[in-house]
């Protein structure tokens, strides 16, 4: 076991990863301004997290043990749905914004400016 301690460090920032991911989520189920901004500042910190477990590891220069890999799977996997959540999440308010647009009129469905059309003379009568 003339590794442990160093894979000791790894393990204490997979840790620290894994904390850093409870607490995106716990501040996303929230949602506002804040907990948006809070959130980056927490997927920032498990990416720098897992930069230092990466580091470790290519630093030992042997392969990880079970319990490390299936750690860092487990991030990956969490980040990976993260990442659909806020793609779909994008594709959502884009949709909304260009109905918004095009419902308020003078736009295209792309939400560009809309050609303008001639109107033939009206009379109003009251």
């Amino acid at each position: 076991m003339q590794n442990a301690p160093q894979y000791g460090d790894a393990r204490e920032y997979l840790q620290a990863a894994r904390v850093s991911m409870r607490q995106v989520k716990r501040v996303l189920s929230q949602p506002s301004i804040e907990a948006a901004d809070e959130s980056a500042a927490l997927l920032r910190d498990v990416e720098v997290q897992l930069g230092c477990v990466a580091a470790i590891l290519r630093q030992i220069g042997a392969q990880p043990d079970a319990e490390i890999r299936a750690g860092v799977e487990e991030l990956q996997n969490e980040v990976a749905v993260l990442a659909t959540f806020f793609t779909g999440a994008d594709k959502l308010l884009s949709g909304w914004l260009d109905g918004v647009r095009t419902r308020r009129g003078g736009y295209t469905v792309r939400g560009q400016a809309a050609p303008l059309t001639l109107v033939r003379k009206l009379s109003v009568e009251g």
